[in-house]
């Protein structure tokens, strides 16, 4: 025989009554009496005051306080099942829990609480742990004095923060309260959600009976006992709803506030599409131990909130803007539905493009792709970086011009996408190095790929004939570069293809400035087969992740030999590295200066069939003696000591230290010392680097100490590292014979 239970409308205090008078209430419905509602040991404790839990509690208690004001509001079902006469909910717990104390402090503010009242509010009780069911009946039997509630406590010791705490406090200092029930979770969220009611209701007047407005639906289930297994059948919420439920269920509620899907069809529809289309994309990016995609999509959500956000914000309040980027964008930092509103991060835009990229992404097998290589973006790391909110500022823009033209486009043209995102790949990888470091380089680089989107279609033949010369958010060089490029690659297929194999190198990524620079004959016109020459050793000299790996540095030494071509970083020079701001090859590839012209006098003595040797040619025939380059020219284990960074401290021609570190407080020596010692090549010599300039730098053999005073210029000698009484040589050659000397007596 089949039990179908019939629902009943009740306020709360019906729930707690048991009388004839309910009967009629409920439209004469068979009621069953019980003795009090317990909320059963199987339930989770009181939840909705927990501190992690504010977002949830201010929009029920907000929900609760508009129908004090004359709005009626059902909270949906409360359903359960007698047991021994008593009424165990087996949904709905939560609810009930913070109507009971909302009716208390109702009570208690209005002085309602008499007798009567009393007894009725203490057949609500928890069989979860003594310590809740007795904190609820000290309460209502006990309870506080309202109009004299204790002084709130501070968050800072200058008490500018409040915690808002006055009526808890007065709780747990009260004669009855147990210190230990502060260990009690149930008890630890009641009073958070009591302060939380306090201060929603605490300017309201005359609400008790208004607390009538707040129903729900009651179904009892009779004949059955609240076992385990029906609690797992039944209890839908038995178990949290993840932070992904409850972001989805608010977002289309606030989809119909607005009416972004009034017209759409059912099939296409939000809710729709994100159980099923987007849910085949997401599964293939599930967590695998709990079969859960929920912070990937949450992830999702919050990026395209990231980029939507800065377009539309007030940028010249730029305190507040970098920090709620800089929320949007910590993955330590949870953002609540209320502050994504709060930051207008969701809007008819916003919605539009989420939708129009996720149906275009989306795929049973998994994420669906539209370029045949990863040259311009990779889409496979791109998304992965979206659903793990981990994307650098760069990369977001990236992501934005990739995203953003989907969006747009019903049709996707894989060639117009691809000319599309090679001029985004190159502004931004051109800049990247030198901009993208704080929230306004990239708002300012966002919202100029925002007004470029407009030429999308024909962005080569926008650069070919914009006039401006700059664009914000990207160097300026790069900008120019690329006008200069459109130009030549609109002139035929041969300019075009040579251009864009040379700007996909690796290492490159869309900056060959240089090679336009070089390729100009003496007449300033841009010469194909001279741009294609120097592609060519262009690619001999570097490779995918910088220059290539030469023996015993042997193209820097060769390259130095041309001309002093060594960047500066702060106090220190450097024969440059691969990656970094100011001292990389990047950076010497960039700026069209003197340094760079070195590069090209060493591009032009050398061939890619015999580069090798080309370098040691140049490096043979170097012969100045005087030139404070020479050693570190002939000797590569000059540079070998130099450090990661490659670092020296030059003062002047005589005073060169030799860093191993950046500092001079880290491990040096100094220039001539130590070539001095290397020329010498002995194995009895020893020679002894330094942490402070204040330290002599010197080798010795036999007890005798061999250094250079860069004041002098001269090398001289001591015993016994007497530094006071020293004898100086004439010269390097005389230093030599001396030190040849010792060795053969040693």
């Amino acid at each position: 025989m089949s039990y179908n239970p019939t629902s009943k409308k009740l306020t709360f205090l019906q729930l707690l009554s048991n009388d004839s008078n309910v009967c009629k209430q409920c439209n004469n419905l068979e009621w069953q009496p019980h003795s009090k509602i317990e909320i059963p040991i199987i339930q989770r404790d009181y939840a909705q005051g927990r501190e992690s839990k504010e977002e949830l509690r201010k929009n029920f208690l907000n929900s609760l306080f508009e129908a004090t004001n004359g709005k009626s509001l059902e909270l949906d079902f409360v359903y359960g099942s007698l047991k021994d006469n008593v009424f165990q909910p087996l949904d709905g717990q939560q609810r009930l829990t913070t109507l009971f104390l909302l009716h208390w402090f109702v009570a208690v503010k209005e002085d309602k609480l008499d007798n009567e009242l009393r007894k009725l509010l203490t057949k609500f009780t928890y069989e979860t742990r003594t310590s809740s069911r007795e904190f609820c009946q000290d309460l209502i039997n006990k309870g506080i004095d309202f109009k004299n509630l204790i002084e709130t406590d501070y968050l800072d010791k200058e008490k500018t923060k409040p915690k808002n705490n006055e009526l808890s406090k007065t709780i747990t200092n009260s004669y009855w309260f147990y210190l230990s029930w502060k260990k009690d979770p149930t008890i630890k969220s009641m009073l958070n959600m009591l302060d939380s009611i306090y201060h929603t209701f605490k300017d309201t007047k005359e609400v008790w009976d208004k607390l009538n407005n707040i129903s729900f639906h009651y179904i009892e289930l009779q004949n059955f006992g609240l076992s385990d297994d029906l609690y797992i059948k039944m209890n839908a919420r038995g178990k949290p709803l993840t932070d992904f439920e409850n972001f989805k269920a608010k977002f289309e509620q606030h989809i119909t506030k607005e009416s972004w899907e009034s017209n759409a069809e059912a099939t296409e529809s939000f809710s729709h599409q994100i159980d099923t289309l987007w849910t085949d994309l997401f599964w293939n990016y599930r967590d695998k131990t709990e079969n859960i995609f929920d912070e990937q999509l949450l992830n999702f959500f919050r990026t395209m909130a990231v980029i939507n956000y800065t377009l539309k914000a007030d940028k010249s309040k730029s305190d507040v803007f970098r920090t709620n980027i800089d929320l949007l964008t910590n993955n330590s930092k949870k953002v609540s539905f209320n502050q994504y509103l709060e930051l207008g991060c969701f809007d008819d835009d916003y919605f539009k493009t989420l939708k129009f990229v996720l149906n275009k992404i989306s795929d049973k097998s998994g994420l669906k792709t539209f370029l045949f290589d990863t040259t311009y973006v990779n889409e496979v790391e791109i998304f992965n970086g979206v659903i793990k909110n981990d994307l650098s500022y760069p990369d977001l823009v990236i992501a934005f011009a990739y995203y953003q033209y989907l969006a747009l486009e019903e049709d996707i043209e894989i060639e117009k996408l691809t000319s599309w995102l090679r001029i985004v790949r190159n502004l931004v990888e051109g800049s990247r190095p030198y901009l993208f470091n704080n929230a306004n380089d990239f708002a300012n680089a966002l919202r100029s790929i925002n007004e470029l989107l407009q030429h999308r279609n024909s962005i080569v033949d926008h650069f070919a004939d914009t006039q401006i010369n700059s664009l914000s958010g990207f160097i300026s060089e790069q900008f120019i570069e690329e006008k200069l490029k459109a130009k030549l690659i609109t002139q035929n297929d041969d300019w075009k293809n040579a251009i864009i194999e040379i700007e996909n190198h690796r290492y490159f990524k869309g900056q060959i400035g240089f090679i336009l620079d070089w390729c100009k004959d003496e007449n300033g016109i841009h010469n194909i087969d001279k741009f294609k020459a120097y592609s060519e050793k262009s690619n001999a000299v570097f490779s995918n992740e910088g220059l290539n790996k030469f023996d015993n540095f042997l193209f820097e030494r060769a390259l130095l030999a041309t001309g002093d071509y060594l960047l500066s970083k702060g106090k220190n020079l450097s024969f440059l590295i691969n990656n970094e701001r100011d001292i990389s090859w990047k950076r010497l590839l960039r700026d069209n200066n003197q340094k760079r012209e070195i590069l090209k006098q060493l591009f032009d003595k050398v061939s890619t069939l015999n580069l090798t040797n080309d370098l040691q040619k140049i490096i043979d025939e170097f012969s100045d003696k005087n030139d404070w380059r020479y050693y570190f020219i002939k000797h590569h284990e000059m540079i070998t000591v130099c450090g990661k960074e490659k670092l020296i401290r030059k003062n002047s021609d005589f005073d060169i230290l030799l860093l191993k570190t950046t500092q001079t407080n880290g491990e040096h020596r100094t220039y001539y010392s130590y070539s001095l010692f290397l020329e010498l090549n002995n194995p009895n010599l020893i020679y002894h680097h330094q942490n402070s300039t204040n330290e002599c730098k010197y080798f010795e053999i036999n007890g005798i100490q061999i250094a250079f005073n860069s004041n002098s210029k001269k090398f001289f000698w001591t015993e016994n590292k007497d530094w006071v009484n020293t004898h100086e040589f004439d010269d390097r050659d005389s230093a030599l014979s001396f030190i040849k000397e010792l060795c053969k007596t040693n």
